[in-house]
């Protein structure tokens, strides 16, 4: 394949059926799902990505000639953290390092973390998918969606996944069933919701051979003891299913046309009589100029914290918008809580295996929460010294997902992006962390938990509703007041789905996409290209 990545300012391409070029906003997992469904529909997209492409083995196999590594040795100290925000630092932030893999929200009470690359959080996610755990997720919200009509979306994306439930014929080291036995106080959990993972397996266990997919594109198959492994910080050999090969790569041209390293920094609603109904202002991180789109539609998918600080900025800030009276509101950390688990047994390397290592629980009743965890991901990679990195690979993060109060908002306040949420409203943080001290006690092990929740799911602040007095976007996911403006990320999200959230993501978008090129197609003769202004 010939390298489709496109430097930012090109104009759009478009496609012989004169449908006009959507902009989507965001490559992870919203992006790349909605993304699909249009270009799979005739209907051109421009993507643009903050983030670049990473140097993996699908992405060498697809010809993109500018790659970024993930963080490994001693580029790790630049290049994991991207970006920083604290309401100290503005509204933009503090950006260290624009090809930097991670984002960090700091807050008073709760502190989020969010990636950037084309492929999103698949490249950072621990390849789990589950439904969600709370019943009646989607019902009796508003006309239009509802669990049973969600479901749909849902088995499709597992099955684009190729996800399969876990088993012991996968060989599988370092599993909770595995360590912890019968007779100690630790036990799998007594109820096991639905789980699938979003591997590639080998075939024989122990032997993993490279494979090509259909569209041409290499990865090889899962290698427990892989030393670069297949975490929060990327999985090099492609083991690990990512959107930006498994979605973006049979749509680049043909319809797609992916700018990476292109940020959007604001949405300006045109005045009636311009070229389209929106311009999206972008900075292009290689060369520090700015430029923008005009386009009739777009899709924000930049996940829930840059999607509503994005839309924040350009109503409360830059004024180009309005409306949206529930914008920031109800805002959730998924109960999301981390912890250092200084597990520390002699022998035991948990950065091998999987980056999620299964649930397990007390077996004291008065402590019912379930925990996870996972090795540090490629800790033999890391820049310290050896005694140090053998050491890490003993320890282990544990953290739990349960169902908080999502009551918190999101605002600009003086210039400044504030989070306020208070953990203390929703009763799971402190239940979980009853069991992190517990757990330490009767394992003699320590659980080193922050004072505050971390997330890396943070979800709601422009929630679905029946109308613009109780929220954001409507069934199709289009913003209340603003036609062709849609949200297809855990922004729109209803309620906390105590458990990962990524096939709930993923079903939305695929929901999105599908109602939103449906409509295109009915009325493309209607529709003007999204062109770069000259």
């Amino acid at each position: 394949m010939m390298n489709t990545s496109h430097t930012c300012g090109e104009e759009a391409e478009h496609s012989a059926t004169g449908a006009s070029a959507v902009v989507v906003i965001g490559s992870g997992f919203a992006g790349a799902v909605a993304a699909d469904q249009l270009v799979r529909a005739g209907i051109p997209v421009v993507m643009l990505e903050r983030g670049p492409w990473r140097d993996t083995v699908p992405v060498r196999s697809m010809g993109i000639v500018e790659r970024t590594p993930f963080p490994r040795g001693r580029a790790m100290w630049r290049g994991t953290l991207r970006s920083l925000h604290h309401r100290w630092l503005g509204r933009n932030g503090l950006l260290l390092n624009p090809r930097g893999l991670l984002e960090m929200f700091v807050d008073r009470r709760l502190s989020t973390v969010c990636s950037a690359s084309v492929g999103g959080g698949s490249h950072i996610y621990s390849a789990v998918f589950r439904y969600p755990q709370v019943e009646r997720f989607w019902d009796g919200v508003c006309d239009g969606v509802t669990d049973a009509s969600m479901s749909l979306h849902y088995e499709n994306v597992l099955r684009r996944f190729e996800a399969v439930p876990p088993a012991a014929d996968l060989g599988i080291p370092n599993t909770a069933a595995e360590r912890f036995g019968p007779a100690g106080p630790v036990q799998g959990p007594t109820t096991s919701p639905p789980t699938w993972l979003g591997f590639l397996f080998p075939e024989q266990v122990g032997r993993p051979h490279k494979r090509v997919t259909a569209d041409g594109i290499e990865r090889w198959e899962m290698d427990y003891h892989d030393p670069d492994s297949h975490g929060f910080l990327g999985a090099p050999s492609g083991a690990k299913t990512t959107v930006d090969f498994l979605y973006l790569a049979p749509l680049l041209g043909k319809g797609l046309d992916v700018r990476d390293l292109c940020e959007a920094t604001r949405l300006v609603a045109n005045a009636p009589g311009s070229p389209a109904r929106y311009r999206i202002d972008y900075r292009d991180h290689r060369t520090g100029e700015r430029h923008a789109l005009q386009a009739d539609e777009v899709i924000l998918a930049a996940g829930a914290m840059n999607t509503l600080r994005l839309l924040l900025v350009s109503r409360d800030v830059d004024h180009t918008l309005d409306g949206m009276p529930q914008l920031g509101k109800r805002l959730g950390g998924n109960g999301d809580y981390f912890a250092y688990w200084d597990y520390n047994e002699p022998g035991r390397d948990l950065s091998v295996g999987l980056p999620f290592h299964g649930g397990f629980q007390l077996k004291d009743e008065r402590y019912p929460q379930i925990l996870t965890g996972g090795g540090w991901p490629a800790a033999h990679r890391y820049p310290l010294p050896g005694f140090i990195r053998e050491r890490i690979t003993r320890g282990a993060f544990t953290s739990s997902i349960g169902v908080d109060a999502m009551d918190g908002t999101v605002s600009i306040r003086d210039g400044r992006l504030c989070i306020d949420f208070n953990p203390d409203n929703s009763p799971i943080y402190a239940e979980i962390r009853a069991t992190f001290r517990r757990m330490s006690e009767v394992t003699g092990t320590p659980i080193l938990a922050p004072r505050n929740p971390i997330t890396v799911h943070a979800l709601g602040g422009a929630c679905l509703g029946a109308d613009s007095a109780h929220g954001v976007v409507g069934p199709e996911g289009e913003i209340f007041g603003h036609p062709g403006l849609f949200i297809a990320d855990g922004a729109v999200f209803p309620r906390t789905p105590g458990g990962p959230p990524t096939l709930a993501i993923a079903g939305w978008a695929e929901h999105v996409g599908s109602k939103f090129a449906r409509r295109l197609i009915s009325g493309s003769s209607a529709l003007r290209p999204a062109v770069t202004p000259g």
